[in-house]
C-alpha cells in the first residue's frame, strides 16, 4: 500500500554502482533498495476521488519498522497517525476517535505495505509471492510495475507502479483497475513543502 518507505530516502547516486559491472537487473535493484529497518521517508501524497472537488494533498512522514510495520503520520494540513502492524490498522485523527480495523478491508493499504515490505526487505521471494512484477531500466532511472496477485487485491488494485534513480525510490502510484490513478505518493519530500509539484515521472501515470 507506505507509501512508503518506504529518511527519505537516501541520496540519488550512480544507477546501480553498487551492483558493480554488468547489466542492471531486478535482483540488482532490490538489493541497492534493501534497508535495515528503523527507516524514516519524508513524503507528500496526492489523492484523487471522484467525491472530492479537487485532490487531496498531505504530506508527512512514513515510518518502516520492520516485516508488516509501517506508520503512515500526516502532519499537514491536518495531523493523522495510521499504524499498520500485520493485518492490524490503527487510524488515530486528532480531534475523533480512534478507528481499528483489519489490512484485509483495505486493498490499497494492503498493497502499498505489500510492496514497501519487500522492496525495502530486498525480499523478491516476498515481492513475487504478491506481485507480478516487471521492471524497466531508463537512461537516468529505472520503473517497476508490480500487479496484485491476490484475487481480492486485484478486483481493487490494477497496479502499484515505483519509479526512481539509482537506489532512491521516487515515487509510487496506485493505479486502480479502471485505470484511474487513486494516489501518488512523492517520497524524500520535505514536510514543509506540501506545495511543491510532484517530480517529474510522479505528475501522471500511463
Amino acid at each position: 500500500m507506505i507509501s512508503g518507505l518506504a529518511d527519505a530516502c537516501l541520496g540519488c547516486l550512480l544507477l546501480f554502482a553498487a551492483a558493480g559491472a554488468g547489466e542492471p537487473d531486478l535482483d540488482s535493484l532490490l538489493k541497492s533498495l534493501a534497508r535495515e529497518p528503523p527507516q524514516k521517508i519524508a513524503f507528500v501524497e496526492t489523492h484523487a476521488s471522484p467525491l472530492l472537488d479537487q485532490d487531496l494533498v498531505v504530506s508527512g512522514v512514513l515510518e518502516y519498522r520492520g516485516k508488516g510495520q509501517l506508520s503512515r503520520v500526516v502532519t499537514e494540513p491536518y495531523r493523522e497517525r495510521t499504524d499498520i502492524d500485520g493485518s492490524d490498522v490503527r487510524i488515530q485523527r486528532e480531534g475523533l476517535p480512534e478507528r481499528r480495523f483489519s489490512l484485509r478491508r483495505s486493498a490499497e493499504l494492503g498493497g502499498l505495505l505489500a510492496a514497501f515490505s519487500s522492496l525495502l526487505a530486498g525480499d523478491r521471494t516476498a515481492l513475487e509471492r504478491s506481485f507480478e512484477t516487471t521492471v524497466e531500466f531508463r537512461p537516468g532511472g529505472w520503473q517497476l510495475d508490480l500487479v496484485p496477485r491476490q484475487a481480492g487485491r486485484r478486483d481493487r488494485v490494477g497496479r502499484i507502479r515505483v519509479r526512481g534513480v539509482g537506489d532512491t525510490p521516487a515515487c509510487i502510484a496506485v493505479v486502480l483497475q479502471d485505470g484511474s490513478t487513486s494516489s501518488v505518493i512523492q517520497l524524500g519530500t520535505a514536510e514543509s513543502d506540501p506545495g511543491r509539484p510532484p517530480a517529474e515521472g510522479c505528475r501522471a501515470v500511463p
